[in-house]
């Protein structure tokens, strides 16, 4: 899989090095919030509910950098590297079950993707004065990319977060890599300022091909399961009901199900995570220097004669 995404950059950088400057492109920042969808908290009832499972306290954040190259009036391919961070907790459910559960987690993802956008909606110049210009785009966009993801989890008893991908809180056979593709897709829009500085706003949703950016997926793992030099450890994050049931007493539902065996997740549906992102970005303009060059040389050859 890694050979697969490094041959990805390195054909994507040779893109956008060939012939750089025919078409106009950019390069920038974005900045946002990311959020996580997966099995951790959720709303209430069986089953994900997609944007509805979303906790708002859980929001965390997300920067990157990127290169734009503009290849037709209305398209244009984008390369771009973010750091990503999400979170999620059961104890912010409003479901029972989940609460009884009481898994939680923090993930740092660092991904890479490449996309094309479409500008279904344009202005040329929006404004009415000729001593400013001001362009706007509107757009969607789709692509493909990979992502090193680390999940890790709290301990109360020391006060620490701890890696829980080596820990194999699932079991030895359920140990999953830290790489991933992703399927990004989004809409967005941006301001274009005489034809120099840009500026946007888009939302991003990462589709990816694991179900283990909150290290759950399957079931509760036996004990003869988990590495024997992290045992303690694994079993300590692989089930963590007894501090809810510290925490809110007998109230909690299906005492039974939080065992070996047990059904931890869902495995039906892979993990997600919905970014909102500033976009900022310096517009670099200029024709085909070889074309340009070729051009001069045949004037001055002509001026000789």
């Amino acid at each position: 899989m890694r050979k697969l995404y490094f041959l990805a950059i390195f054909s994507v950088l040779g893109l956008f090095s060939t012939n750089a400057q025919q078409y106009t492109w950019d390069f920038g920042v974005n900045l946002g919030a990311a959020n996580y969808l997966g099995e951790i908290g959720g709303s209430e009832g069986q089953g994900r509910a997609f944007l509805l499972d979303m906790k708002i306290p859980f929001t965390r954040y997300t920067g990157g950098i990127f290169i734009r190259k503009k290849i037709f009036s209305d398209v244009a391919i984008k390369f771009e590297g973010n750091f990503v961070r999400i979170a999620g907790a059961d104890s912010l459910t409003g479901a029972p079950e989940r609460r009884a559960r009481n898994l939680s987690f923090r993930t740092d993802i660092f991904e890479g993707a490449l996309s094309a956008e479409y500008y279904f909606y344009q202005i040329d110049d929006m404004s009415r004065t000729s001593k400013h210009r001001i362009d706007f785009k509107s757009y969607l966009y789709a692509g493909f990319g990979a992502a090193l993801y680390f999940p890790h989890a709290y301990s109360a008893l020391d006060e620490k977060w701890h890696s829980l991908r080596p820990l194999m809180t699932e079991g030895k056979e359920n140990h999953y890599d830290e790489m991933t593709f992703i399927i990004p897709y989004g809409a967005g829009f941006n301001f274009t300022f005489n034809k120099e500085f840009r500026f946007g706003m888009r939302i991003v949703y990462r589709a990816t091909l694991t179900d283990y950016l909150d290290d759950i997926s399957t079931d509760y793992a036996f004990d003869d399961e988990f590495p024997e030099e992290t045992l303690a450890e694994s079993r300590y994050f692989a089930n963590r009901t007894a501090e809810a049931k510290q925490r809110e007493g007998d109230e909690l539902p299906h005492k039974g199900f939080y065992q070996s065996g047990s059904i931890r997740g869902n495995d039906d549906d892979n993990d997600g995570y919905l970014m909102v992102q500033i976009t900022a970005s310096y517009v670099l303009k200029g024709g085909d220097s070889f074309r340009r060059a070729k051009y001069n040389s045949i004037i001055n050859r002509r001026r000789r004669f």
